[in-house]
């Protein structure tokens, strides 16, 4: 496939953008194709991946903790994903390569037309427009020895103000148009086509989790180039439309006779900041489609709501009331403790009778006689023993 040959004069910038386009589509499709191709690094190197990939499933299903039906689906999905990525042309095409190089002119177009920016003439057309004005200004000077001064009272009105020679203020304002618009589409353009033609060596590496972030970085290019593309035309748009009315009023000027004392400047200064504005533009999406992690905001004091949070002299209120409830419990627990050990000995005196009784220390101790009454034995208690602290305690 043959490109446009890039030639000098009224159509260098026109052919140049052609040329940069036509190389970029010729990066990414046919660089695609080759290194997709059965028998390629590319494939062979995708091929063994999947096959590891395979083999890992295979481990984990036999010797592994038993597969969910939401992994199962997942890999399947991946290995969709990667397969259609690196050896699917018709599809990758129409998903990825068309809405990566064609996309962002169409989306332009919308916005231009939205915006008040639209013409009848195509993109490349008007900067090539605007390149030749900006030519033929040069040719024509500011006027020093031939013009007249129109006011010559007014701001930057005679050459003595001027604040950079016209010829290179003329030259410098078009080596800043041409390189700011050439630069940022080439580098662009060709990016997208470098970055189209290394899916199927990218594809590979979605498989495993050590190797995606590459992946994810790959996609992230892709959208920044795509998102990139946008905000240039959009810029560039902007920038042709503030030059091109200028363009023709200092042309109209000069055509009549009259000196533009300014011109040079203020065409330089309005293609210094276009340029600056086509590299910010690029570096502020960059930032946008590479950042990592989610945006959170610092937590602010929110005023307490009476009605919500306890006040300090209900908190004051509870604890104590928790303490005394704390004391409460534990005085139960004590005298519930001091019943169940009376019950427990007045039912061994009750069962052994007269005969020989184990002491809670484990020792055994000698056996009464059975014409001696035991102590006790004549009138047993058959309630616990209560003493009076305990009652004073129980009525409390």
């Amino acid at each position: 496939m043959a490109c446009t040959p890039i030639i000098t004069g009224s159509e260098f910038l026109l052919r140049t953008l052609s040329h940069i386009d036509c190389q970029a589509q010729l990066v990414g499709s046919y660089g695609y194709q080759a290194l997709g191709q059965p028998g390629s690094p590319a494939s062979t190197m995708t091929l063994s991946l999947l096959t590891v990939f395979i083999a890992f499933i295979g481990i984990r299903l036999m010797f592994g903790p038993p597969l969910g039906s939401r992994d199962i689906v997942f890999d399947v999905l991946k290995i969709g994903i990667a397969l259609t990525l690196a050896f699917s042309w018709p599809a990758f095409r129409t998903v990825v390569y068309d809405l990566t190089l064609k996309g962002p002119a169409e989306i332009a177009s919308v916005i231009q037309s939205g915006s008040g920016y639209a013409s009848t003439l195509g993109f490349a057309e008007r900067l090539q427009q605007t390149d030749n004005a900006i030519a033929e200004l040069t040719r024509l000077g500011a006027g020093r020895n031939s013009g007249a001064l129109i006011e010559s009272t007014a701001p930057g009105g005679s050459f003595q103000s001027a604040a950079i020679e016209d010829d290179q203020a003329y030259g410098m304002a078009r080596l800043l148009y041409l390189s700011g618009v050439i630069g940022s589409l080439a580098l662009l353009r060709i990016g997208a086509g470098l970055l189209l033609a290394l899916a199927p060596v990218v594809a590979g590496l979605y498989f495993f989790t050590q190797s995606r972030g590459i992946f994810a970085g790959w996609l992230k290019g892709l959208i920044f180039t795509f998102a990139g593309s946008i905000g240039t035309t959009i810029v560039l748009s902007v920038e042709l439309a503030v030059l091109q009315p200028w363009l023709t009023d200092a042309l109209r000027v000069r055509g009549l006779g009259y000196a533009t004392p300014s011109a040079p400047t203020e065409l330089f200064a309005m293609t210094l900041a276009f340029a600056v504005t086509l590299l910010m533009m690029l570096w502020l999406l960059a930032k946008v489609v590479f950042y990592r992690g989610w945006l959170t905001l610092p937590e602010f004091p929110r005023r307490e709501d009476p009605e919500r949070w306890p006040t300090p002299a209900a908190l004051a209120a509870g604890t104590a009331a928790q303490v005394q409830l704390l004391r409460t419990e534990r005085l139960s627990n004590t005298i519930e403790s001091s019943t169940r050990r009376d019950t427990v000995r007045t039912s061994e005196r009750l069962v052994h009778g007269p005969s020989a009784t184990r002491s809670r220390s484990g020792t055994t101790s000698a056996p009464v006689s059975s014409d001696t009454p035991r102590l006790g034995s004549s009138n047993p208690r058959t309630t616990p023993r209560v003493s009076r602290s305990f009652e004073r305690r129980d009525r409390t």
